[in-house]
């Protein structure tokens, strides 16, 4: 059962995001029958004002995560960085 699972999640993770909406319009001819046409729409481009608000956007909720979990570098044995928590579930993406 486990491995369904894993193949499921693997064929759910391997298919690509489409940053497009993909429109298909039918007619009906009674001399060429069922004629579709599919176009597809970029989205629009982006502002720098737009991208200004969503880094600061993203810069709070680090800083909201750091003030919250108080993240501290630490050694193991193998000298490989380790970080460890003020909290439990930091590790996870908790910050309330």
């Amino acid at each position: 059962m486990k491995t369904l699972y894993a193949i499921a999640a693997l064929v759910l993770l391997s298919s690509s995001a489409q940053a497009w909406q993909v429109v298909e319009r039918c007619t009906y001819s009674k001399f060429y029958g069922r004629v579709c046409t599919t176009s597809y729409l970029d989205d629009p481009p982006r502002s720098a004002a737009q991208e200004q608000d969503d880094e600061k956007a993203k810069r709070a909720a680090v800083e909201k995560w750091e003030a919250f979990c108080k993240p501290k570098r630490t050694y193991d044995e193998e000298g490989v960085t380790r970080l460890v928590y003020a909290r439990k579930g930091c590790e996870f993406g908790r910050s309330e």
